[in-house]
């Protein structure tokens, strides 16, 4: 069969000037689908109108199922490309799957008239190679785990599957993308997972909804012989996808020593980690910088003890000082994870997190609202404490628009203040003394400094932080 597995355009940030990320969950898929014809397209990468773009690819390929992953925000879009494919390819079944599938199921397969065929819940590489077997005849649609399907116009809801063993899943097979043009600066991009899951509870998150509270981690020598082939393919920046990296740290420090051993530094690493767990093993931070890791996105979400014990994050703020400075002294520049609009935020409480971003020597604050995912504890007691203010228009669920208030603040006044200080952070003459990007990146100081420019006229625009790319 002629499979076309699509990953929506719209990115959850604004670096669009900095990287673009591919989807490494399709072409996860697509290694277990080796007796059909699949291409995989990243629509973040097409830079004409992606309508026009779409129909002229779907009118040429004429695949018979196209599967399609969505987040939460990206879903409006996902519903405008699965009305294109339907009208090109009226003969191929569409099939929806991802977290916004996982977590909105109930609702998605309730809808009047879904524009979808096949619904996926949970982790794909089985599911929907089980699918495509049904579809050929090789099994029944019962029989095929976590899928919701149609019989006599009524969804039927197939039980879940058992979370994957990581160790018999194949190497992502890369060779099947139609777009490869992923860049983290001026620098070929591509990314690597070497584990999946959490074990964590932090309420603002929905990795527990798709995957439970568990911890699953591939062999570091598959990682490394995936290493060596994304060396092979001309890769300079690889990127960690893990959910939680250090929930291991020591697994994560023999991972860096093998990165040299293998001789793989010559790549640069980016990944995100968490506070608490980057700074357990003393031998980590160092490990890192000799394997060439050169960026950390760090999970601090607060520096305020009531906000930290509503994420049930622990009272990590010496953790936080430790784990910033070590990066820094090890030359890793430190991307700083925080959230604010919670229920008990006040201007004095925004400001504060702001002020400790320049306090910490930050290289780049990441500062997002708090945004009610489906499927998410905090959805949950912000609906029932009345704090929610758009519920249900979910491609503004990006984290950098607020779609919530606090008990002192109004989400116009919430948007105001985090979108001037914002401004003021990023513009700080603090912010560009012993900066990463200015220390090491001429040019990638002067694209932080443009993106920065793109963050400001969205905010005057009404425009913040939705993609680029129009249909």
């Amino acid at each position: 069969m002629k499979i076309l597995l699509l990953a929506m355009p719209d990115a959850a940030n604004n670096f669009h000037r900095i990287i673009k990320v591919p989807s490494l969950g399709l072409c996860s898929i697509a290694a277990l689908l080796k007796e059909h014809e699949v291409k995989v397209v990243d629509l973040v990468l097409v830079h004409t109108k992606i309508r026009a773009w779409l129909e002229d690819f779907l009118s040429q390929y004429q695949p018979d199922i196209v599967g399609i992953s969505s987040m939460s925000f990206q879903y409006e879009s996902a519903v405008t490309v699965m009305s294109i494919c339907r009208r090109i390819v009226p003969q191929a079944k569409i099939v929806i799957g991802g977290y916004h599938a996982t977590l909105s199921w109930s609702e998605l397969t309730a809808a009047p008239t879904p524009p979808f065929d096949f619904l996926i819940k949970g982790e794909g590489e089985h599911a929907f190679a089980a699918l495509v077997e049904a579809l050929t005849g090789e099994r029944e649609l019962a029989d095929v785990p976590g899928l919701s399907w149609q019989r006599d116009g009524v969804f039927r809801h197939n039980q879940p599957g058992q979370l994957l063993d990581l160790q018999q899943l194949p190497l992502p097979d890369r060779s099947v993308r139609v777009l490869n043009d992923f860049t983290y600066f001026d620098r070929k991009l591509d990314c690597v997972e070497t584990s999946r899951g959490c074990t964590m509870t932090c309420t603002f998150c929905s990795i527990a909804g798709m995957y439970g509270t568990s911890f699953r981690c591939h062999a570091i020598d598959r990682l490394i012989a995936d290493l060596k082939e994304l060396q092979r393919r001309g890769t300079q920046a690889v990127l960690l996808v893990d959910d939680n990296i250090t929930l291991d740290p020591r697994r994560f420090t023999r991972l860096a020593y093998s990165i040299v051993a293998n001789g793989l530094q010559g790549m640069e690493y980016l990944v995100q980690a968490s506070v608490a767990g980057i700074v357990v093993d003393p031998r980590l931070i160092p490990a890192l910088a000799e394997a060439n890791f050169t960026m950390v996105f760090l999970g601090i979400e607060s520096v305020l003890p009531n906000n930290l014990e509503f994420f049930q994050k622990g009272d990590i703020r010496e953790q936080t000082e430790r784990a910033v400075r070590l990066l820094r002294h090890h030359g890793i520049g430190v991307m700083g994870g925080f959230i604010i609009g919670n229920p008990d935020d006040d201007k004095e409480a925004i400001r504060e997190v702001f002020r400790a971003s320049r306090r910490l020597r930050i290289d780049l604050p990441y500062v997002q609202c708090v945004t009610p995912y489906p499927g998410t504890r905090i959805r949950r007691e912000l609906l029932e404490a009345d704090l929610v203010t758009n519920p249900d228009h979910l491609s503004r669920y990006t984290g950098f628009i607020c779609n919530v208030r606090t008990r002192h603040l109004t989400v116009k006044q919430l948007n105001r203040i985090m979108n001037w200080e914002n401004m003021k952070a990023f513009f700080s003459p603090s912010m560009f003394v012993g900066n990463y990007f200015v220390r090491n990146r001429r040019k990638g100081a002067a694209k932080v400094l443009l993106n920065n420019l793109d963050l400001i006229r969205g905010w005057f625009t009404g425009n913040q932080f939705r993609s680029r790319h129009r249909f």
